[in-house]
């Protein structure tokens, strides 16, 4: 009979224990929002400014450019409708795609369908240089990676990687760089290059092909052009790239996630090891990383024609480590 009681006692002191440790369990880092100016529509690229604590975006509609303070999310227009753009012209579309900020505090913005390049002072908004690609028609210019002050440019229409090289304040012309003729990156009917990233030692570049989901390694100094193997990991629909060491970010827009691909340390290889699915999410486009955390673009561009997009648009600050929590 004792030893019963005692056995009850016992139980009885190790259930709170037990259930407690059942249910403290630590909670996912929240989401967080920064809403966009209702002048900001259907914004696609994103430039992150660490000496000003802030990101830029612009909508690929009007061409509408803004800068968000991270502490505050106050929003600022820098450039209107009409500055990137002639005014009182409506940009063919989507006009503002990718964009990155340099060390001179420029901002270097893919055209896309207008087939421009852009570079603009990120304080004032001016626009200090304006070049296009030789067809502006046949050409949609998606992303762009900065190394040091020399641009790097995607079309995703025609075979060729573009380049705009800058010394000092002198902007140089728009140069056909790399053409994917005959190289194991084969462009066809659909989407081809979307995103681009570049390694921290700029030695290397890693591109995206969006319809096949593909990724590349680009030897900048032997402009040798490789496939990552990623043994068939799904990534088509993949949109923007961000590289943090041996991890790279793949944002794909269709699929609506965050795919996060380790790399090997000879960029040959990549294993997909999490996939980040969250209903904030509306068809996300490029990324920034900012300290813990990666900051996406919802671009909700599949509700473009049937008007259905939910206002205001958004950028997602997503914790990394829900992306390396995720399934």
């Amino acid at each position: 009979m004792f030893r019963h009681i005692l056995l009850l006692t016992l139980t009885a002191m190790f259930l709170p224990v037990l259930s407690q440790a059942q249910t403290t369990a630590a909670p996912a880092a929240a989401l967080q929002r920064y809403d966009l100016p209702g002048d900001v529509t259907f914004p696609e690229g994103i430039a992150h400014d660490p000496a000003a604590g802030a990101i830029y975006t612009g909508s690929a509609v009007t061409g509408t450019l803004v800068r968000v303070n991270l502490k505050s999310r106050a929003a600022e227009i820098v450039a209107p409708a009409g500055v990137l753009f002639p005014a009182g012209s409506t940009p063919a579309f989507p006009a503002v795609l990718g964009m990155k900020l340099d060390r001179e505090n420029r901002l270097w913005i893919a055209g896309g369908r207008t087939g421009q390049f852009l570079i603009v002072d990120a304080r004032s908004g001016k626009v200090i240089k304006q070049l296009a690609v030789p067809d502006p028609s046949k050409s949609l210019v998606n992303d762009v990676a900065v190394v040091g002050t020399t641009g790097y440019f995607t079309d995703t229409r025609v075979p060729t990687l573009w380049r705009v090289e800058a010394k000092g304040a002198e902007i140089g012309p728009v140069e056909p760089w790399l053409d994917f003729t005959g190289t194991p990156l084969q462009y066809f009917e659909g989407a081809n290059l979307n995103g681009i990233t570049a390694t921290p030692d700029g030695q290397a570049l890693i591109v995206v092909q969006m319809g096949k989901g593909l990724l590349f390694r680009i030897d900048v100094k032997s402009k040798q052009v490789s496939a990552i193997d990623t043994g068939g990991a799904d990534l088509t629909g993949a949109d923007g790239l961000v590289l943090d060491g041996r991890t790279l970010y793949v944002v794909r827009q269709t699929a609506v996630e965050v795919a996060t691909v380790q790399l090997s340390s000879d960029l040959t290889k990549g294993t997909v090891v999490s996939r980040f699915k969250d209903p904030s999410l509306a068809w996300p486009a490029t990324a920034v990383k900012v300290g813990d955390e990666l900051l996406v673009v919802n671009t909700q561009f599949n509700t473009r024609t049937d008007k259905k997009q939910t206002l205001p648009f958004t950028i997602v600050s997503i914790p990394l480590s829900r992306l390396s929590q995720a399934k």
